[in-house]
């Protein structure tokens, strides 16, 4: 279960979202469960919990959620809500097991307060096993009264359909746009509408690639990128070269490289930041446009697996032995 946090606020570009949320539940109409996904770097992990804190607040309100004053909030900020319960992954293998999601499941059919909810969280839905899906499926088909389960997850092509169809899917967007600029410009990052255009993640991932880190890890990839597609590395060497990072951010670039050299190949323009169009220049006629689809597509379903949470090396060191032979073909 989840370290206990004080409420949480509504990403501002995200609010429109909420207040449909809220009319819903005006309405009577709030669905027993709400799947949020979205691009990186949107917010979803803070919208969700935001989400879940005012629908437990005696007063909640269309504009700001919470009320941050009443005793529900007073509980949630202290972390003891007997409401509320909260699933995240755990472990090196940062896996959802099945008996946390049995626990929880037994624990939402218990019964909620006259006119109140009972509610529960499970982020990073998508780092569920199968297992812990499965068992999700009883209180889904058979909810608790006036129970609701919020899930968040950034790949939910990996939940089981079974799971997908008995939730109400929202596909969270950067729905005020002004807002989203504007709490960049206020977080001190330049030219923000422009970086916000071509960044292809929200403004939380726009944020992080200012610092200092985010960058060199930038540089890394790219540079593998151009090592491995112009034979300028052995395959070692380049898969060593990148260890340290996330298996799933190697794939993340690669896959969008992919595209854009796709794109680039066929003549269609590309919109990215100035280093990516001059990579994508240099490596985009490596490959056939036929070669570039069948790694971006291959790319992105070792994204959608389990294999992206192994270790970086062995996610990559077949992969790039295909690309690299399909460079010498």
């Amino acid at each position: 279960m989840a370290e206990p946090a004080p409420l949480t606020p509504c990403p501002p570009w995200l609010l429109p979202h909420w207040q449909g949320i809220y009319q819903r539940h005006q309405q009577g109409q709030l669905p027993h469960a709400l799947l949020f996904t979205g691009m990186p770097g949107l917010g979803k992990r803070q919208f969700v919990r935001f989400v879940v804190e005012s629908l437990l607040c005696q007063n909640m309100n269309e504009h700001t959620g919470a009320c941050g004053a009443c005793d529900s909030c007073a509980q949630l900020t202290a972390g003891a809500h007997a409401d509320f319960s909260e699933v995240i992954p755990e472990g090196a293998s940062q896996n959802i097991k099945v008996d946390t999601v049995r626990e929880l499941v037994g624990w939402l059919q218990l019964s909620a307060p006259p006119g109140r909810y009972r509610a529960a969280l499970i982020d990073t839905a998508d780092a569920m096993n199968r297992n812990a899906a499965n068992s999700l499926l009883k209180t889904l088909e058979e909810p608790g009264e006036r129970a609701v389960l919020i899930l968040a997850a950034g790949q939910p092509g990996s939940l089981p359909a079974t799971i997908r169809s008995r939730c109400q899917t929202t596909m969270l967007s950067i729905a005020d746009r002004n807002a989203a600029v504007e709490w960049l410009v206020a977080e001190g990052v330049s030219h923000a509408e422009q970086q916000l255009e071509h960044a292809r993640v929200g403004p939380l991932g726009v944020l992080e690639q200012q610092t200092d880190d985010w960058q060199a890890a930038e540089q890394s990839l790219q540079k593998a990128w151009r090592d491995l597609l112009l034979m300028r590395a052995s395959i070692g060497k380049i898969v060593e070269s990148l260890s340290a990072l996330p298996a799933r951010r190697c794939l993340a670039n690669f896959a969008q490289w992919s595209l854009m050299a796709n794109k680039r190949h066929l003549s269609v323009p590309v919109g990215a930041d100035p280093a990516t169009l001059e990579l994508i220049s240099e490596v985009h006629s490596c490959l056939s446009s036929e070669q570039w689809f069948t790694f971006y597509d291959r790319i992105q379903q070792l994204y959608r697996s389990d294999s992206a949470s192994f270790k970086t090396q062995a996610v990559l060191e077949g992969l790039f032995a295909d690309i690299r032979l399909s460079t010498q073909g």
